[in-house]
């Protein structure tokens, strides 16, 4: 019964099944590591950053402004006239 194709697809399916499996593995530590989780657990294993980014928006709520991935209190903008 199916013996042609049976680990072909056995194969495909485990293939399949292990790449979700990472990609729901990969998100659900990143989003945990980031703070968009709960996260109580590490937070009372290793404590909380002392440098916490500000994560107000900026500007007014109708018209935001794109702020990119970091704020500037983690990342502050290059200062250009250290480069002589």
């Amino acid at each position: 019964w199916g013996k042609p194709t049976r680990m072909a697809c056995a194969s495909t399916a485990m293939a399949l099944g292990m790449t979700a499996a990472g990609m729901a593995v990969l998100q659900n530590g990143r989003s945990r590591l980031r703070g968009y989780r709960e996260n109580e657990v590490e937070v009372k294993k290793y404590g909380a950053w002392p440098v916490q980014p500000d994560l107000r928006a900026q500007g007014e709520r109708r018209f935001p402004v794109a702020t990119g991935l970091t704020s500037e209190s983690v990342r502050p903008p290059l200062n250009w006239k250290n480069y002589d």
